[in-house]
């Protein structure tokens, strides 16, 4: 491992007077970048953001008197679910009464936030939430024609985007007016709406099988007849009931934990990355907050973040160092470099 690290850290300090001339997209090096909250308030046709920091314990937390800041608030008629692609720094809009699915590039600096001009990503479809795979592709739900579907690499879309029906409550007992969802590197998982006690509150399925007949599809908890939003927090799944509760299980399946009982009507919830679960409560006009990288799933404390009216969707975005590109490349370079010089003087 050390001679890989030398021969990287070589190669990056070769790289760097070749890259002096070349024109590259400045990164920062800051090893806690900004870290944004992202929320939606379908009555106020609205999304607003609030910066969070880390504290010293690793948990992501605002800092001083916490007041959300507007992002968006013309163009959008009753924005609900959110995501955001991080690789490609774009958030996504499920906006229902308008019938589409919005698109916007994300710029950030030091404490602030902002946006491109919009872009329709989806026409014609009523989606209430929206969630964003490692390949850049987005998976949002249809209540109406009881369908979970996917816009292929919707990050690089310039134009109309293909739509891909992948799991169809048609042929699928498991998708009953499908609510919020979630996805991690192997599954997707979703809540339902209806009926859940049978086709199941939580459902987990293979992504190597999407789109297929054979698509491997199990119900992870049938404890409740209707859920909204669901978010994974490393091996923990998070889902929230209409009144007060919020609930765990793990990524794996297992028990159904009551993790808290003290919201009002929970809505969208989210993790950081880091530590730090946030909670959009609608019928308490606020986001909240607990700690949801527990091993054992158990009752948290929640603590309030932010006073927000009609808090529904939440997404996270980090600005940080780019994945891509040869700006990415050299700064990475850089960074190895350094690493060797500082094994050569130990």
């Amino acid at each position: 491992m050390v001679a890989l690290g030398i021969a990287l850290a070589v190669l990056g300090i070769r790289l760097l007077p070749n890259a002096a001339g070349a024109k590259v997209t400045p990164v920062s090096l800051n090893p806690n970048p900004p870290k944004f909250l992202i929320v939606s308030a379908p009555s106020e046709g609205k999304v607003s953001y609030l910066r969070i920091h880390e504290s010293a314990e690793g948990k992501g937390r605002p800092k001083g008197r916490n007041t959300m800041k507007t992002l968006i608030d013309r163009g959008l008629v009753h924005p609900q679910g959110l995501a955001v692609d991080q690789k490609a720094r774009k958030l996504y809009v499920a906006d229902p009464d308008s019938r589409r699915i919005m698109s916007y590039a994300l710029h950030s600096d030091k404490n602030a936030l902002r946006v491109g001009s919009p872009n329709v990503l989806v026409e014609g479809v009523e989606a209430r939430w929206i969630a964003v795979d490692d390949d850049g592709n987005a998976l949002f739900t249809n209540e109406v024609r009881n369908q979970i579907m996917k816009v292929p690499n919707a990050g690089a879309l310039r134009g109309n985007a293909t739509i891909k029906v992948v799991y169809d409550g048609a042929s699928m007992l498991q998708v009953s007016a499908p609510g919020g969802l979630a996805i991690d590197s192997f599954h997707t998982f979703w809540v339902n709406k209806q009926i859940g006690s049978q086709a199941g509150s939580v459902v987990r399925a293979a992504r190597s099988l999407a789109e297929s007949t054979t698509a491997d599809v199990q119900p992870l908890a049938t404890n409740l007849e209707k859920s909204y939003g669901i978010c994974i927090a490393v091996n923990n799944v998070f889902f929230t009931q209409p009144e007060t509760t919020v609930y765990g299980i793990k990524t794996t399946g297992g028990s159904v934990v009551p993790v808290s009982d003290r919201f009002t009507n929970p809505r969208g919830c989210v993790f950081d990355g880091d530590g730090t679960v946030f909670v959009a409560d609608r019928g308490a006009n606020a986001v909240y907050s607990f700690a949801g990288s527990m091993l054992e799933l158990g009752t948290v404390q929640i603590s309030k973040v932010v006073d927000f009216q009609d808090a529904y969707g939440t997404a996270i975005f980090s600005a940080a160092v780019p994945r891509t590109g040869r700006g990415a490349f050299v700064a990475v370079a850089a960074l190895l470099a350094w690493q060797l010089r500082t094994w050569i003087g130990q």
